[in-house]
């Protein structure tokens, strides 16, 4: 599951994860998620019991779902990755610090 999806945000702050990927995520009604900010961005995973995820569990989500949409766009060689998360990093950098 490597497209965008759009959700639209209510007047009361909420806004619906749609079905496909809280079948993805495993999330159900009365699950609850974290919310991180990331990049000018949120990352959303299931929350575990304790409310509170740690950066390494954040990174590990990252890794496996980077992992996998490389996978499926044919990138199989690990410095086809690397270059790719090193241009990303380029990026993040120039977009922060602007030089």
């Amino acid at each position: 599951m490597a497209e965008t999806t759009l959700a639209k945000i209510t007047r009361k702050g909420q806004m619906t994860i749609p079905q496909q990927l809280r079948e993805a995520m495993k999330i159900k009604a009365g699950d609850y998620v974290s919310l991180r900010p990331l990049l000018g961005g949120v990352f959303v995973s299931k929350a575990s019991v304790k409310a509170e995820v740690t950066a390494e569990e954040v990174l590990r989500h990252l890794v496996i779902s980077i992992g996998k949409q490389a996978e499926a766009q044919g990138i199989t060689e690990d410095k086809d990755l690397d270059a790719i998360v090193e241009r990303i990093q380029e990026q993040v950098y120039q977009e922060h610090y602007g030089r």
